[in-house]
């Protein structure tokens, strides 16, 4: 079966490989993968700015039906619609397994990065990892689940979003625009949502057909101000941090209210950052790191999605063949995409 393989550094480090198909363990499944996204993660890792094992299969978004069934999988069966959570290789001994918190395990492998992930035709994976998807959401948006599940572990999972909260999510990539429409979902009373020029081409115009309350250009408008008008000058109740940008971390405190709370997801392009420490003391505020998800937050997801309440397709801009990788990421470096959504092709 074909895969899309990092084998090495650099950009020539990438190929669409043949590879074998394996056979599910006694209590694993076959997923027929049916769609795969692109994460900004991996358009880290295309730069070499992200760990991994070569030779490793890539891919952590992904869904698809079960075609094969061990020996010892009693709850699942042939033709079942399934997403699998990513912690497929875990100690399960240490405190952050055996308390439900196994993607802080230190010996994890993260899926598509230490061992083989989505980006192929078949995926084998223990049963305990899978999760139904509802009969209402498409493949394509369940490929979304796991970005989906990330803004449900930092808002519902981590109790830093609540019913009336005025919030503030920094940057309209997937995961900007996916925690906004989590914010509306479960009850915030006004979302603001930010951007730059760049994001004049692809992002914002799609944020503008979303349910959210605010969209701001801070290179044409002063957030500052507005945000100050949206809350009678109190300031925003939660800042959710999904831009990565120094500048947009750095103001974050002057616009959060006091005793706010931000949640910061977004990953930087360096490893330390200016902060208004002392800002942030006199603000009683409280900052919140979110990373990845637990089970709770990818079935969450899942219930929002099956409600109906997030607009996923609206994120998906292109849809192309899994070889045809290097497109998606060069749509993606130009700001021409916003979700890359891919299919593999030897069914």
């Amino acid at each position: 079966m074909r895969a899309v393989v990092k084998f090495k550094d650099g950009k020539d480090g990438w190929e669409i490989r043949d590879i074998e198909r394996i056979t599910p363990k006694d209590n694993e499944v076959e997923i027929k993968v049916m769609a795969t996204g692109i994460c900004g993660s991996e358009l880290h890792l295309y730069h070499d700015n992200h760990t991994y094992a070569p030779p490793v299969v890539v891919g952590h978004e992904f869904c698809g039906e079960i075609v094969r069934v061990g020996k010892d999988v009693t709850k699942w069966k042939i033709g079942d619609r399934v997403v699998s959570e990513n912690n497929k290789s875990v100690c399960g001994v240490c405190e952050f397994c055996r308390t439900g918190r196994p993607i802080l395990c230190p010996e994890r492998k993260p899926v598509g990065y230490k061992v083989n992930g989505g980006w192929t035709s078949y995926f084998c994976t223990p049963e305990h990892l899978l999760i139904k998807i509802p009969d209402n959401v498409s493949f394509n948006e369940a490929a979304m689940t796991e970005p989906v599940s990330v803004a449900t572990q930092a808002q519902i999972v981590r109790n830093t979003v609540k019913i009336g909260d005025v919030v503030l999510v920094q940057g309209c990539g997937t995961i900007g625009l996916i925690n906004a429409m989590v914010a509306k979902a479960i009850g915030a009373q006004k979302v603001i949502l930010t951007g730059t020029n760049v994001d004049e081409q692809m992002r914002l115009p799609i944020a503008r057909k979303l349910n959210i309350d605010r969209i701001v250009n801070v290179e044409k408008e002063n957030l500052k101000k507005i945000v100050m008008e949206e809350t009678d000058r109190m300031g925003v109740d939660v800042i959710v941090e999904a831009s990565g940008a120094d500048p947009a971390i750095y103001g974050m405190v002057e616009l959060l209210k006091k005793t706010g709370n931000i949640v910061a997801i977004g990953e930087t392009a360096r490893p330390d950052l200016q902060f208004p420490w002392v800002g942030a003391v006199f603000k009683s505020c409280t900052i919140t790191y979110s990373f990845g998800a637990t089970y709770e937050a990818w079935q969450l997801a899942l219930n929002l999605m099956g409600q109906g309440k997030l607009h996923l397709n609206e994120l998906i801009t292109h849809e192309i063949p899994l070889e045809e990788f290097r497109k998606g990421f060069e749509l993606l470096e130009k700001k021409e995409a916003l979700k890359v959504i891919m299919h593999a092709s030897d069914y």
